[in-house]
């Protein structure tokens, strides 16, 4: 009789102290690179090359101080070549990561039903993991810039359909009504319909590919459900910075400075962005961009919020909000 080899041992003989250690490490190192798309990616610049650098003078940063969560503690929140201060966004990412990647793991891995083997656990737990840290940079990204980068939602999405035979080969047909339902119903209603109605756009054409991304991997339920549940939790948001007068948003003249300054155009703000219409020969006035719901209120991260919500809560959620109907009616 031949010995079993590793992958085809049962997922539950891997202590559960070890698999849960190595997630957080590894979400942890994760986190690292997902700030380096975060700064890097809306900004144009290639995730692989140069290394990591000093956002302030641009000196290369060695691997000492490069420690996931740790470099930032030991440095007191400051780079070592320049005592610039950073972001505590930097820290924030590497330890979300982790903690999702441990919450990741100890459901998907050491909750796996007992027929589960090591390598059909690790690449569901995997698959999950390169979606959840997806949510986490476009989360990050939409908050500072208001905008959500193609580099994640595209592939994650067609990684999301083209795994779905793997992952639940029972409802294909589930994740491809959610990426291309989804997808359809934000560009229809919330773009292209609202804008001819309004004149304003209610949401980004980032939405709606982000959408479709949450509807490849949790299928038309869990699309529907990030859209309801980041709605509801928007407007609890909005509520509170009206009544508590908590700006919304990205300073998106800081960020135009930042832009003409890469591009060399200089930092002063222009009066007035005009140009020439070549059918009218007119100057006019570019029109003031518009936000959902009229306040500079990021929708991505409400639905990654959302998304999340359903992986972990969301059967949980949707019986307590049924059952708490059903006692209303019955």
């Amino acid at each position: 009789m031949l010995p079993c080899r590793p992958v085809d041992l049962p997922a539950q003989e891997i202590p559960s102290w070890f698999v849960l250690t190595a997630a957080f490490l590894f979400g942890a190192a994760w986190g690292s690179f997902f700030n380096v798309a975060i700064y890097r990616w809306p900004r144009g610049m290639s995730v692989v090359t140069p290394p990591s650098t000093c956002p302030a003078c641009g000196t290369l940063i060695p691997a000492r101080h490069n420690v996931p969560i740790l470099g930032y503690l030991f440095l007191g929140g400051k780079t070592a070549c320049c005592k610039t201060r950073l972001s505590p966004r930097y820290a924030l990412v590497e330890l979300l990561t982790a903690m999702l990647a441990v919450a990741i793991a100890q459901r998907f891995y050491v909750g796996a039903p007992e027929s589960a083997t090591v390598f059909g656990a690790a690449i569901h737990a995997g698959l999950l993991f390169i979606f959840v840290g997806g949510l986490v940079i476009v989360t990050f990204v939409d908050l500072e810039r208001m905008e959500i980068p193609d580099e994640v939602s595209l592939p994650c999405a067609a990684l999301g359909l083209a795994t779905a035979p793997l992952r639940d080969p029972a409802h294909i047909g589930d994740y491809a009504l959610g990426a291309g339902g989804g997808f359809l119903a934000i560009q229809l209603l919330f773009v292209w319909s609202y804008e001819h109605l309004t004149g304003r756009r209610g949401m980004g054409e980032g939405d709606s590919k982000l959408l479709m991304m949450i509807g490849a991997f949790l299928g038309w339920q869990g699309a529907l459900f990030a859209v309801v549940a980041g709605s509801v939790q928007g407007i609890a948001v909005s509520i509170f910075a009206l009544v508590t007068g908590t700006p919304l948003g990205p300073d998106l003249e800081a960020l135009e400075a930042e832009e003409r300054q890469l591009a060399g155009v200089g930092s002063e703000p222009a009066e007035q962005e005009r140009r020439e219409d070549p059918q009218e020969h007119e100057l006019y006035e570019e029109p003031e961009p518009s936000y959902f719901g009229h306040l500079k209120l990021p929708f991505g991260p409400l639905l990654a919020l959302g998304a999340i919500e359903y992986l972990f809560f969301g059967q949980r959620i949707i019986e307590l909000w049924f059952g708490w109907i059903g006692s209303w009616f019955g």
